[in-house]
């Protein structure tokens, strides 16, 4: 009953945080139900003397950082990190970092979890002639204030050594079936962009796509990213082509006649440059034309292929 007591106390607080006495060594085990895997999927919590709960991934023993682990580079330290965090359920942010003069090599650097401290709330404040700054899109905030941290330091050695590892979280984390959501677990691959390419030239959107990556991996879990890395990754491919459509067209109209002098093509443009008129024509209409003479062709799928 006193922990079942304490429990609440602590979800019905204003502050999930910020509590910096001693946690307690009374450790309360919480079992996911729906967890599986070899390398641990098992959150534990502890009770503070505040009733707060601090949550611990368990994980392989491998995989877990300890104070004065050793890294060669800065890289392979936070490749470390960010293995434990896709393991454990929950993703890293880098921080603040000490450098020498030459701001090239690094002394000290920090990495925490992504839900460490808060956002600042902003009501639009007045600028003083009257009118409001412009607000920035309002979105929910996940920060809570988790005190969970990763801290390299550079030796004598010109190697980096665990400075500080503190693995208490104050939030759950996330469950197995859930953690393909993680940024640490997604990534589009050349094969993802791939599809995307190839699905943006018949006019298929990135949502189609994802389902037809979907269907392909066998299942949303197996494809590596999300409906919004698909999203991203078509707007930059949009972004990368363009004005430039119309050159792309004509580069490819001058390697086809490279390669088939009988192909041939004219254009125009206008004062600014931007393409006016095209037309082409390959071998196998120019001998029609020979043939039949003027001809008119329909599109019947005009419409659906805008």
């Amino acid at each position: 009953m006193i922990t079942s007591d304490l429990t609440k106390i602590a979800d019905n607080q204003g502050s999930v945080c910020g509590d910096k006495s001693r946690l307690s060594s009374d450790v309360s085990s919480d079992v996911s139900t729906g967890s599986t895997g070899s390398e641990g999927s098992v959150n534990s919590y502890m009770l503070s003397p505040g009733g707060r709960r601090y949550f611990k991934p368990t994980v392989d023993a491998s995989r877990i950082p300890f104070r004065g682990q050793v890294f060669e580079t800065l890289e392979k330290g936070c490749k470390f990190y960010t293995d434990y965090g896709a393991l454990s359920g929950f993703d890293i942010r880098k921080t603040t970092e000490k450098t020498i003069e030459d701001k090239k090599t690094v002394l000290l650097k920090y990495f925490v979890c992504n839900r460490e401290g808060f956002n600042d709330v902003d009501l639009g404040s007045s600028n003083g002639s009257g009118s409001k700054e412009v607000q920035g899109r309002r979105t929910m905030s996940r920060r809570c204030g988790c005190k969970a941290k990763f801290v390299l330091k550079i030796s004598s050695a010109n190697t980096y050594y665990v400075f500080s590892f503190v693995e208490q979280h104050n939030h759950p984390l996330v469950s197995e079936s859930g953690r393909h959501f993680l940024k640490a677990n997604r990534k589009m691959t050349v094969g993802l962009r791939n599809i995307v390419f190839d699905s943006s030239k018949v006019n298929i959107g990135p949502s189609k796509s994802f389902c037809f990556a979907k269907e392909l991996y066998g299942g949303y879990a197996n494809v590596g990213a999300i409906l919004c890395d698909f999203r991203n990754c078509d707007r930059d491919l949009k972004l990368y082509v363009g004005e430039r459509d119309g050159q792309m067209m004509i580069d490819k109209f001058k390697v086809m006649q490279e390669t088939c002098k009988s192909f041939y093509y004219a254009y125009e443009v206008d004062s600014t440059g931007h393409l006016t008129k095209l037309f082409w024509s390959d071998a196998v209409g120019r001998r029609n034309f020979e043939v039949y003479g003027d001809a008119v062709s329909f599109d019947a799928t005009f419409d659906t292929n805008k």
